[in-house]
């Protein structure tokens, strides 16, 4: 139905208006999206930098990381659906110029957060060896993998706070906060990390533990420093920390999108299991091409953040039309911005792979499955995209749905059924990556046509 109305509208104002407008809706993504682009990589530059520097301590260490990394995320499906609740509600309450249900809103949300983090460290704490070891890890690098987890569960509470305290500033259309803070956060990152991992300026060289402990003093900074911003912007004022509306409300939201992370990072561990079945020197590269493939990935997330809160904002301004057509422009420059990463990851695999390690083993796999990832970004973007739309218009069934779909009855399947039973080996698994963004692409644009804008209510 959605379509129909969108098509009406346009064809009823003048054409000059109608372009005029997309510009307009084009350069509001991009202003917003742009520093949540910086934001995300410097986020994620934080494991990326990890990975950097304990590949040069060897390929068990970086495999360790990497496993240690995907267990983290696992965990941050909760987190990240909450995140998701609580850029909705307060984009939605900064379009409808409501303060004082926004920062209710924001306190709930933070308050989720603090007990989230509680109960989530505990279970890591606990679980640490037992996770990584059903992930296929054994011997030096399951002590190593259990050795980073420790330290990252003890100081998780700052990882949850940073990422949730980003997403009320995207919210409420303040995206350049987020990125000075966290840009500030990987340089210190760097200046403590990198005396402990190799032992610099007087420092026990502590591996990947140190990494660990880096990341964590480093995270605790930006946290302090965005809680005292928000305090002074208004978006955390002085109130009651529970509201049962508000819970309610991220919670329509939220739940569905909690889910989808879950069985996203479930389906991305069970995916992981599936490669470290062919070797660590394998799932090294594979964990290579990961970060690597993060330099792509992370601005087309920022893309649908993007979608997500102006989305919001527009439904929140009773504007249905510039909602929809906020969707569609979002779609339009994530796809441009990956196609082009996508184009270097197809033409210059080497190089890329060289960036992180020297070993010969790895570059050797790491190679074509950087081309895999090259074909994998056109897909990719599109799925991103339209996420970011639905979710910004309460639409988080529908990527729950697709996430369902594309990954759990189509790649780890075929990755299982075709890559190792039948034989035909790791390429086949990678392969099976961008089958699964296909059909979430095809999916959720399914979805996304048939929406009566006009009838969505937060």
């Amino acid at each position: 139905m959605g379509a129909g109305v969108g098509a009406e509208a346009a064809v009823l104002r003048p054409p000059g208006e109608v372009r005029a407008d997309t510009r307009a809706i084009r350069k509001a993504v991009l202003r917003l999206a742009l520093p949540i682009v910086g934001s995300n990589l410097l986020q994620r530059g934080v494991g990326i930098v990890d990975a950097l520097m304990v590949g040069r301590l060897g390929a068990a260490e970086l495999a360790a990381v990497g496993l240690a990394q995907l267990l983290i995320f696992f965990q941050m499906a909760l987190v990240f659906g909450l995140g998701v609740g609580l850029t909705v509600m307060v984009a939605y309450h900064t379009g409808a110029g409501d303060a004082a249900r926004r920062a209710q809103t924001v306190r709930t949300g933070l308050a989720l957060g603090l007990g989230l983090a509680a109960v989530l460290s505990l279970l890591g704490l606990w679980g640490s060896r037992w996770a990584a070891a059903l992930l296929g890890a054994t011997g030096r690098v399951l002590e190593l993998a259990v050795a980073y987890l420790f330290v990252s569960w003890i100081l998780f509470a700052f990882l949850v706070f940073l990422h949730l305290l980003s997403t009320i500033f995207q919210g409420a259309g303040d995206t350049r906060t987020p990125l000075k803070v966290v840009a500030v956060v990987n340089l210190l990152h760097v200046a403590v990390a990198l005396p402990l991992v190799f032992g610099f300026l007087g420092a026990p060289a502590l591996g990947v533990v140190g990494a660990a402990v880096g990341s964590g003093i480093s995270e605790a900074v930006g946290v302090a420093w965005l809680l005292v911003l928000a305090r002074r912007r208004g978006l955390l004022l002085p109130g009651a920390w529970a509201d049962r509306e508000a819970v309610l409300r991220m919670g329509r939201v939220g739940w569905p999108a909690i889910a989808e992370r879950l069985v996203t990072n479930g389906m991305q561990l069970a995916f992981a299991r599936v490669v470290i079945g062919f070797g660590v020197a394998v799932y090294a590269a594979h964990q290579v091409g990961l970060n690597i493939e993060a330099l792509s990935f992370l601005p087309g997330v920022a893309f649908a953040q993007a979608a997500t809160a102006l989305v919001g904002q527009r439904l929140g301004a009773r504007d249905p039309e510039g909602a929809r057509r906020t969707a569609g422009q979002a779609l339009l420059v994530a796809l441009a911005v990956m196609t082009a990463f996508g184009v270097t990851f197809l033409l210059a695999p080497a190089l890329w792979v060289r960036l992180f390690t020297p070993e010969a083993e790895v570059l050797a796999w790491g190679e074509p499955l950087m081309r895999i990832m090259g074909l994998l970004q056109v897909p990719l973007a599109i799925a991103l995209a339209l996420a970011g739309g639905l979710r910004g218009a309460g639409e988080t069934r529908s990527v729950l749905l697709a996430a369902i779909v594309g990954g759990w009855v189509v790649r780890i399947p075929l990755a299982i059924g075709l890559g190792v039973w039948a034989g035909h080996g790791i390429l086949l698994v990678w392969l099976t990556m961008v089958l699964d963004w296909a059909v979430r692409a095809l999916l959720m644009g399914w979805r996304l046509t048939r929406l009566d804008w006009g009838s969505l209510r937060l």
